[in-house]
């Protein structure tokens, strides 16, 4: 029995997405020259909910690679759904830390005396927008994935067959 070329297709999907957004996550850094003598230097390392995305996403592109690896008559396939909820479920939690740090640096905070630094540092913000865009776009293709996935495992009206 050979794996579905729907699966295959969004596990490439999700495996090429999560990759892109964790190179793009780890090379986003700028250094700028602020007045004459004040050099500011900011890293995705700088903020610990920019260096979570990097971990997930890292998770997300080794996993799903990984499941693409597993013979299609393998008993590991009753395992891949509840494995494929739970690296969505840490996929989607990444997210959320990471679209809350980026408005943190893009807007500020003045009650925590957070200063924005998007008008400083476009090209890291830049950088780091493209990222988390396309770690959702991974986000939604594992969605998909699963769903699909539940869609041939369960029936989806529990009908069955009456014959």
């Amino acid at each position: 029995m050979a794996k579905p070329v729907k699966t295959i297709v969004l596990r490439v999907l999700a495996v090429v997405s999560f990759l892109i957004a964790s190179i793009v996550m780890f090379l986003s850094n700028q250094t700028v020259q602020v007045q004459n003598s004040i050099k500011v230097k900011v890293k995705y390392i700088d903020w610990n909910g920019f260096l979570f995305c990097l971990v997930v996403n890292c998770i997300g592109w080794l996993y799903n690679g990984l499941v693409m690896a597993i013979p299609s008559g393998s008993q590991l396939w009753k395992t891949v759904i509840v494995l494929d909820v739970i690296v969505n479920i840490l996929v989607g939690t990444s997210l959320g830390v990471g679209w809350q740090t980026y408005s943190l640096i893009r807007h500020g905070n003045i009650y925590a005396g957070c200063a924005p630094l998007c008008g400083i540092t476009p090209y890291f913000c830049s950088k780091i927008m493209g990222s988390l865009i396309t770690s959702t776009i991974g986000f939604v293709v594992s969605f998909v994935l699963i769903m699909s996935t539940l869609h041939v495992c369960v029936d989806p009206f529990l009908l069955g067959d009456n014959s």
